[in-house]
């Protein structure tokens, strides 16, 4: 029997042993780009040393919105008069609001629209409303305007304003004292190193403080008045400058 192999078996052989080489080299092409990917040699053991430092930022700067809470009170044996005494009141001090300069959208009630269901009754059988305004105001004149203004409608207790910062402002300030504070971060860790012998690497975590550790703050005081034909006295609004604190906490790996 002739044993010698032919033109076409040997023809097999060779595309067999092309094709093993080709899936081989596949292969390790996916090998070698998941450990690019992976990068196992590059993992951070359990017992890696860190550091943590606490990265802080002062701004100053002015309060550019202001906001009223002025309240009233209205009793009667009827319930229908206290509402409607409400009702006229909450009419007239809107208008005369709007007539300052103060934008509808600026002025809120403690309930939906004039329907006020805030009711309860005292020893002499008195049916008792509350109205609360919340007054927002964006300049220091307009806001002298409406406390001038809000002392002389009998409100329940004094007229103060609270100063803070628009949500616009406040989000630019919080960038600024970010920057500045991951800056510091950066800074004292670097300090740390040269003093103490370790070199600072990677990242490990971030702590943001998100957001200033400010409270809102009396802007100026107002007197109510105790009858509506009482002289009355606004001080003046003077808001000032506040310092305005942020804080950034890093922890660094270390070696």
């Amino acid at each position: 029997m002739d044993t010698t192999s032919t033109p076409t078996a040997n023809k097999s052989k060779l595309n067999v042993s092309l094709d093993l080489r080709i899936i081989v080299l596949v292969l390790l092409a996916v090998i070698v780009a998941m450990l690019f990917i992976w990068k196992p040699w590059a993992s951070t053991p359990a017992n890696a040393r860190t550091v943590e430092v606490t990265g802080e930022a002062k701004l100053t700067d002015k309060p550019d919105e202001f906001v009223f809470y002025p309240s009233y009170q209205f009793k009667n044996t009827d319930k229908s008069a206290a509402l409607a005494e409400l009702t006229k009141k909450s009419d007239e001090v809107v208008a005369k609001l709007k007539a300052l300069g103060v934008a509808d959208s600026k002025i809120k009630t403690n309930s939906s629209g004039f329907d006020y269901r805030v009711y309860a009754e005292d020893s002499s059988n008195e049916a008792t409303y509350t109205l609360q305004l919340t007054v927002t105001v964006g300049t220091t004149a307009l806001t002298q305007k409406v406390q001038d203004y809000l002392v002389t409608t009998s409100p329940s207790g004094a007229v103060s304003p609270q100063a803070s910062f628009s949500d616009s402002k406040r989000k630019n300030l919080e960038s600024t004292a970010r920057n500045l504070a991951t800056k510091d971060a950066r800074k004292k860790a670097d300090q740390m190193a040269a003093n103490l012998g370790f070199k600072v690497g990677k990242v490990k975590s971030v702590s943001d403080s998100q957001g200033f550790n400010t409270l809102p703050f009396a802007a100026g005081r107002g007197t109510s008045a105790a009858v509506a034909d009482t002289k009355t006295e606004s001080l003046t609004v003077q808001p000032g400058e506040n310092d305005l604190d942020y804080s950034v906490t890093v922890e660094y790996f270390i070696h």
